[in-house]
């Protein structure tokens, strides 16, 4: 099945694979925050942005940004909960328990095959890994400043602007995040430690020319990214209406 966010009416909707219809699975299309513990139709979100299938295959995880939560969905159920966050706009403490932590404008979640999750926090321009078994969340990148530095040094001290988009690639069991509104796609090499950010697509400047590297090739505002088991990377070329795709 195919599961749809419609950020600006705070709906989650589902395309069934075998009928072709749509129906809403969470969100009543009004802002706000309520209904955890009830059905998800009947709850509240406040511009949801991305979404993730959990490990198990069972289910939804939905950023909710403006509530600073991360809600989750069962699949089988209906129910909804609130998975991480506090609602309150603020960094979150590295090792703290995610249900009662604070998040600060969370962007994107995604899951890996070692059932690990990634959560991107844009306003807080860092990167934190999920630890699902122990439910705590651990700082990986970023260090709240917004910039563009430290490539090629430990992730944790690196400098963000505007991080979204989240995939681990199934070939190497690296990070790769779409480093928005610096124009950037930048990968976290997590076989290192400290594990270290380095620039992999675009020049940091807005625009659309494209050379033969990929670090000559031009993005503007890249948004969302995937990479398959080819390890070809696909990414959202927000500003210039393309997807782009490139092999390491």
């Amino acid at each position: 099945n195919l599961y749809v966010v419609e950020r600006l009416n705070h709906t989650i909707r589902k395309i069934d694979a075998q009928s072709s219809r749509i129906q809403t699975i969470a969100g009543t299309g009004h802002a706000g925050y309520s209904g955890d513990g009830g059905p998800a139709a009947e709850a509240m979100l406040n511009q949801p942005h991305s979404i993730a299938i959990g490990p198990s295959g069972e289910r939804l995880y939905v950023c909710d940004i403006r509530n600073h939560r991360v809600r989750v969905v069962d699949l089988k159920s209906g129910i909804i909960e609130t998975f991480a966050g506090t609602g309150k706009p603020l960094p979150p403490v590295n090792g703290a328990r995610y249900a009662e932590s604070d998040l600060l404008g969370p962007r994107c979640i995604a899951f890996d095959e070692k059932g690990n999750g990634w959560l991107a926090l844009r306003e807080g321009r860092a990167i934190y890994r999920l630890d699902l078994v122990d439910e705590t969340l651990h700082h990986v990148a970023g260090t709240g400043e917004k910039g563009f530095e430290g490539d090629g040094i430990s992730a944790k001290d690196a400098t963000l602007s505007g991080p979204l988009g989240l995939a681990v690639s199934p070939v190497d069991g690296n990070l790769y995040f779409c480093d928005t509104d610096n124009h950037l796609v930048r990968m976290i090499d997590l076989t290192r430690q400290p594990e270290t950010i380095h620039r992999v697509a675009g020049t940091g400047k807005a625009g659309d020319t494209c050379k033969d590297s990929p670090l000559d090739c031009e993005l503007a505002r890249p948004h969302g990214i995937d990479v398959n088991g080819a390890g070809e990377i696909f990414i959202g070329d927000t500003n210039n209406h393309r997807v782009r795709v490139f092999s390491r």
